[in-house]
């Protein structure tokens, strides 16, 4: 007798051993979906990043510390590829104005409907380019508009799909005058349009005034009109 209940507590320890394994196996399995974001777990990854309460981390990857120009790595590939060229601009050892001015606005509205970046609605896109003498009412603006329906990504578990900006055409650019302060100003006056990674129905088309920021050498828009 004894010899037969010792080989049934073998069984039963067998058993219970390979029950063990096979529930590590199955967690492991589970964690590796969760992981690569994979089959029905693909949601795990951005559920786990959430629930441990660590903010999405924003790093600088280049910036024209004069101008307070910065791309992050939280940027487009395109959106980077504009700032290179409007940084080749800016350092050249005479800067076109002209071409200046236009990238400013290609820029501003670059980021301002790549919405799919930014952070939440409080985070405007072409603030950076906007004149300091409005942004305060543009980012009201824009916040209480076209970022209304924005939800927060501060910990990266959002699913909105949000608009991208594919491209931008500059289709004229024509010297001009604005008000600021009562004072008339040279300018440009530029006329672009643009496309998207997948077509919302955003604005795609608009008119940019981008003129010189009193005597800091930086350019910055003070009017924007789509259409």
């Amino acid at each position: 007798m004894a010899r037969k209940i010792n080989t049934e507590k073998k069984k039963k320890k067998k058993i219970g051993l390979k029950i063990f394994i096979a529930l590590i196996i199955a967690l492991i399995v589970l964690a590796g979906f969760g992981i690569f974001g994979k089959g029905p777990f693909k949601g795990m990854k951005k559920w786990f990043a959430g629930n441990q309460n660590k903010p999405v981390e924003i790093k600088v990857l280049d910036e024209v510390k004069d101008f307070g120009y910065k791309i992050s790595d939280r940027d487009t590939k395109y959106f980077k590829e504009e700032f290179a060229k409007l940084k080749k601009i800016i350092n050249a050892d005479e800067i076109d104005t002209k071409q200046y001015a236009e990238y400013v606005a290609r820029m501003f509205v670059n980021d301002l409907y790549t919405m799919s970046t930014k952070v939440n609605k409080y985070d405007v896109g072409g603030i950076e380019y906007y004149h300091k003498n409005d942004l305060d009412d543009f980012t009201k603006s824009v916040m209480d508009t076209l970022y209304k329906t924005m939800l927060d990504d501060t910990y990266g578990t959002r699913e909105q799909k949000l608009p991208e900006v594919a491209s931008v055409e500059t289709v004229s650019i024509e010297e001009t005058t604005y008000d600021v302060d009562g004072t008339n100003v040279n300018g440009y006056k530029v006329v672009l349009k643009w496309t998207y990674v997948n077509d919302m129905g955003y604005d795609n088309h608009g008119t940019v005034i981008v003129v010189p920021e009193g005597d800091s050498g930086r350019w910055s828009v003070v009017d924007y009109q789509n259409k």
